[in-house]
């Protein structure tokens, strides 16, 4: 009889153990959603007397403010790469998010692009292309933040030759013969 109250207590603590994760995980998300609302709101405030007029290169790589999206979609601050080139009138970019490769690439969305000189040293970056996407340049962070320490100036381009995977491997995805 103990043996068993005892494991229903334990299971008790357990259950209790996981709700209360389950709880944390929630604030945190709430937390994370409070904040992009308030960015959001800044964003707008921001465009009522200002236009963004950045003329964006094919290959030019940027820190992009992705926002917080649901589940497996991209979100928060990281890399984008230019896609098609963009004029200073043209509020729009259209952009693939970059990552580092930390859990390895996944082989229908990740394209591994080896080291990118001037990113994240000593590891390989993934271009995630099934989130390849428009974003408003108001997205775009000016001052650049690389390998943890700010930069004003330090303009990175990708060789074409990444951008010509990434657009072929895009190709492939969208005719469903990604392999």
């Amino acid at each position: 009889m103990e043996n068993n109250q005892m494991k229903f207590k334990t299971e008790q603590i357990y259950q209790s153990m996981i709700s209360l994760q389950e709880k944390n995980e929630v604030i945190k998300k709430m937390a994370n959603q409070a904040e992009w609302m308030k960015r959001q709101l800044e964003y707008m405030i921001y465009s009522l007397s200002h236009k963004v007029k950045y003329n964006l290169r094919k290959g030019d790589i940027l820190e992009i403010d992705w926002g917080v999206n649901v589940n497996a979609e991209f979100s928060n601050r990281h890399y984008g790469v230019v896609l098609l080139d963009s004029n200073e009138n043209n509020p729009l970019v259209l952009v693939c998010p970059l990552k580092s490769n930390h859990k390895g690439a996944h082989p229908k969305s990740d394209l591994d692009l080896g080291i990118i000189e001037g990113l994240k040293h000593g590891t390989t970056t993934l271009a995630v292309i099934n989130q390849i996407r428009m974003i408003d340049k108001m997205r775009i962070y000016v001052r650049k933040i690389i390998n943890g320490k700010e930069c004003e100036n330090d303009n990175l381009t990708m060789p074409k030759i990444y951008i010509d995977k990434i657009i072929n491997s895009y190709k492939l995805l969208v005719e469903g013969r990604l392999s």
